[in-house]
């Protein structure tokens, strides 16, 4: 009789614990996950000694400063450098890595270590974390993704200590420089302990091995990490996938595009790099287009560059990175498809074909839903720290949008203006950059029905004028 009571309570207990699972998507999965870093990441950081000594920090200013690491966007209200200890810049460099890999990503890499089988609940996790669209060899994509991550980023070690010993910095502090740089650029985070008042790089834009080893960090880590592995499995470009050719080019051609027009824009601006020879303005300006892709690193004083400048800078930064990356934005590929469609439609076909395939609707549905769900969130969120900053007046208009839009794509640059923003507008950017780190389209299909029914009934199509 106890036996049976003791086999019922397990069987209750068993079907209680599903009832639970079943509700917990891989979409609410990865929702959950990052924001259970970003509280410990805030208790930690509001430990005493993670501040330096004298100085403290606000709740509020904590939860920024966690959110914005672990979703590696390096908007900063207090100076990282000037303001936390040797144990809360540890902190910040491991919330960046947990947020640049993916927790899934890592997890799944332990798990592999340790040759446990991963769950199929995990396998999905991981594979949305990613954006990858099969769960077939993950086990070993992994292993492949962190091995690649952590050698582009002990390379970088290597280079960036060395490039600042030639700033006359000592070997120690050089490496700590060498180690905590190479990981936030590589996890697109624009972190940097090197200002004390919070200009980022811009006292080592003559440095050309610093910005060109950032560069190449920042480049990599951003193209994604199935990317990565196809290019490395696969050498000749005919052989990389449809995704791998067009992330790279749309790449190149934003980058390297982006780059010649800030040129333009700025090469007569003394502010910026209208006093640096000709190879240094190219480096900054190559540096700003590909730190406007989400990693937030700065050379050249933001807030001196010129409308047009600030303009494509905004440009850039809501186009982003590539899926499954570290950087944030509506990423290269949704450009690429909405794009494509547009020319489609132009032409008056039904869908856009490259390379003998073409491109499905649900993947356009999907491309069109994050570009309108990323102009809603900042929609709403314009209108919230508007009202909250409306004693400034109209002249910082610009400077917000700005800080908005660099929050949402989890890119990092700003105008100046993030430690002066009221604890409201704070808040907001706290939600921005969660919301873009997570990905709006996922974030509200997590609290979506699903209707899991599968009908043969097809509708008549509507005619709805455009």
């Amino acid at each position: 009789m106890g036996r049976q009571l003791k086999l019922n309570d397990s069987i209750l207990t068993r079907s209680s614990k599903n009832k639970i699972f079943a509700h917990l998507t891989t979409a609410r999965l990865l929702l959950f996950g990052f924001l259970s870093v970003i509280i410990l990441g805030t208790l930690l950081l509001l430990l005493p000694f993670s501040t330096q000594k004298g100085k403290s920090i606000s709740f509020i200013d904590a939860l920024f400063t966690a959110t914005s690491a672990t979703c590696v966007t390096g908007l900063s209200v207090v100076p990282t450098a000037g303001t936390f200890s040797a144990f809360g810049q540890v902190v910040i460099l491991i919330l960046i890595q947990i947020g640049g890999l993916g927790f899934m990503a890592i997890t799944s890499f332990f798990y592999s270590m340790l040759s446990k089988k991963l769950s199929l609940r995990r396998r999905l996790s991981m594979s949305e974390d990613m954006a990858q669209s099969s769960m077939q060899g993950l086990k070993s994509i992994a292993i492949k993704i962190m091995l690649l991550a952590l050698g582009a980023e002990a390379l970088g070690v290597i280079f960036l200590t060395i490039g600042f010993c030639i700033e006359g910095i000592s070997f120690g502090k050089s490496l700590w420089y060498g180690i905590f740089h190479s990981v936030s650029a590589f996890c697109n985070a624009g972190f940097d302990v090197v200002s004390l008042t919070g200009v980022s790089l811009v006292d080592f834009n003559n440095n050309y091995l610093i910005l060109l080893t950032l560069a190449l960090l920042i480049g990599i880590g951003g193209i994604g990490f199935i990317v990565l592995v196809d290019i490395s499995e696969h050498k000749i470009f005919k052989k990389w996938s449809l995704h791998t050719r067009v992330v790279v080019v749309m790449t190149l051609v934003l980058t390297f595009g982006g780059a010649f027009a800030f040129w333009l824009a700025e090469r007569t601006n003394p502010d910026t790099i209208g006093n640096m020879p000709l190879l240094g303005q190219w480096i900054n300006s190559y540096f700003h287009s590909i730190t406007c892709r989400t990693a937030g690193f700065a050379s050249i004083p933001v807030d001196k560059m010129n409308n047009l400048s600030l303009s494509l800078s905004m440009a850039l930064m809501f186009i982003g990175a590539a899926p499954g990356s570290t950087g944030g934005g509506i990423k290269v590929t949704t450009l690429f498809i909405l794009i494509a469609y547009v020319i489609a439609t132009l032409k008056q076909k039904k869908e856009y074909v490259l390379d003998k395939r073409a491109i499905g609707t649900n993947t356009l549905a999907k491309a069109a839903s994050t570009l309108l769900l990323a102009m809603f969130i900042l929609f709403i969120s314009s209108v919230i720290i508007f009202a909250a900053e409306n004693h400034r007046g109209s002249d910082v208009l610009l400077q917000l949008i700005f800080e908005q839009i660099s929050a949402y794509s989890t890119c990092g640059l700003t105008m100046g203006i993030t430690t002066s923003l009221s604890p409201l507008s704070k808040a907001v950017l706290i939600a921005d950059m969660y919301l873009g780190r997570i990905g709006a389209f996922t974030f509200f299909m997590s609290f979506a029905k699903t209707n899991r029914k599968i009908t043969k009934i097809k509708y008549q199509e509507a005619s709805i004028n455009v």
